[in-house]
């Protein structure tokens, strides 16, 4: 009767043979079923790829043809200059509309990922959260119509409405490092409240009251993008910032209220600093025919000398060409950080928004 040889001790003290082990090694190395190719497992996220620009666009339900039209050249404008000017890739930067598109529609209208319904837009807004980092950017833009029932604002969408805290909700624990949103329709400062958060700007074309007519701000929010003014209210630098684009937007609003004769209802407010408050930073930046506060002048003391006199409008015009500062806890100060227009992701081109629907 045969015996088994007992087993020696290797030099650690196991008395297991590690001849053994290595054939086993060796023969599922040259194993079929072993993972032998990179294709075979899942790769592990890049976080030391490039930031990736988003941008989503919505337009809820348009209206009249006459709306129609004005929204879908808004939408079509603002989609190529992100594309174009501001360093997004056109696969980047998703279009949803309120209605089936037409022949006449442009090609980001066209090519859109389908109607503008709630539950659609919760999808997307799935999809852009489970694909972002922490260093990427992500601009929300909102245009179409909307209404306010007494305790909150909804935007008006094919089907079901969405109101501004169900909104609001959709954004929550979006990981992106740069956040901006414009909604841009009336009623729409009570979004305000909802989509505050530190590290995202906000934007309104409206007060948080009863500013409830149609806005003319999409349509002067697609001019600006698509054409920035040269220079600015705000900094000498040459750099083109978002608190910069929300100042030109304004002074273009205000400018097309004063052309048409019209008294402005609407006055956008923005809020940066978390604290879910819009605050109408023009007021302190711009000349009061561009929305900034009318400021009323004090007659001069004729008992003071006229040497103090001289002084003292000497330091209030040297004053008045410094322009105001913000602290790191106002309204403004986030924003004027956030520059717009990086060099374009993509050639310009024909090339159509939307990605993958």
């Amino acid at each position: 009767m045969n015996q088994r040889r007992p087993l020696l001790p290797n030099k650690r003290g196991s008395t297991r043979p590690r001849s053994r082990f290595f054939l086993l090694a060796l023969i599922l190395a040259s194993s079929p079923m072993a993972p032998s190719t990179a294709q075979d497992v899942p790769p592990k996220p890049n976080h030391f790829a490039a930031p990736t620009r988003r941008a989503l666009i919505i337009c809820g339900l348009p209206g009249d043809e006459e709306h129609r039209s004005k929204y879908a050249g808004a939408v079509e404008k603002i989609a190529k200059a992100l594309v174009e000017q501001d360093g997004f890739a056109s696969k980047d930067v998703w279009v949803r509309f309120g209605v089936a598109p037409k022949p006449e529609d442009g090609p980001n209208v066209k090519n859109s990922r389908g109607l503008s319904t709630k539950n659609d837009l919760a999808a997307d807004v799935e999809a852009i959260r489970k694909a972002s980092t922490g260093q990427d950017a992500l601009w929300v833009i909102v245009l179409g119509h909307a209404h306010y029932d007494g305790r909150h604002a909804h935007l008006n969408l094919p089907g079901p409405d969405i109101s501004d805290t169900a909104f609001g909700k959709l954004f929550e624990g979006i990981e992106a490092r740069e956040q901006v949103f414009f909604i841009t329709t009336s009623a729409s400062g009570f979004f305000l409240k909802p989509l505050s958060r530190p590290g995202r700007v906000s934007i309104s074309a409206t007060e948080a009251d009863q500013e409830v007519n149609e806005t003319v701000y999409p349509v002067a929010l697609a001019e600006v993008l698509a054409a920035p003014p040269t220079e600015t209210a705000r900094d000498k630098d040459g750099t083109f910032s978002v608190f910069d684009l929300y100042l030109a937007v304004v002074v273009d609003v205000m400018k097309r209220y004063a052309d048409d004769e019209l008294i402005a209802t609407e006055h956008a407010q923005l809020d940066d600093n978390g604290d879910g408050h819009g605050s109408e930073v023009q007021l302190i930046f711009l000349p009061p025919e561009s929305g900034g506060q009318i400021v009323e002048e004090k007659k001069p003391d004729e008992k003071k000398d006229k040497d103090k006199d001289k002084a003292a409008k000497k330091e209030k015009d040297s004053e008045a060409k410094k322009p105001p500062t913000l602290g790191p806890k106002d309204d403004g100060f986030l924003s004027s950080r956030v520059p717009v227009g990086l060099p374009p992701a993509t050639p310009k081109s024909a090339e159509t928004v939307g990605g993958p629907k």
